[in-house]
């Protein structure tokens, strides 16, 4: 298997990518679904090993896209729980 070298990326809502990209992570605005197909352009112009989105974000997004996420082998997408679900799970 070829490790990939690339760059951690966090993509969504302004508040979500300022918190990780407080880590190093580099960061996209992408507000909604409707920025969506931009910012899957850009990220793949970029050297992408993974892409952090938050859960209730990505739930927004057309399937269309995510079928294509899914059948691509690189970069790997993960599911953050959304800063809502968490304030919601502690109340």
């Amino acid at each position: 298997m070829k490790e990939n070298d690339g760059k951690g990326y966090v993509l969504g809502r302004q508040l979500f990518i300022e918190l990780w990209s407080l880590l190093g992570l580099e960061s996209m605005v992408c507000e909604g679904a409707a920025d969506f197909g931009g910012c899957l352009q850009r990220l793949k112009g970029e050297d992408v090993a993974f892409v952090l989105v938050e859960s209730d974000w990505f739930r927004n997004i057309p399937d269309i896209y995510k079928k294509r996420i899914k059948s691509e082998n690189s970069p790997v997408w993960v599911e953050i729980p959304s800063l809502n679900s968490s304030v919601k799970n502690w109340e």
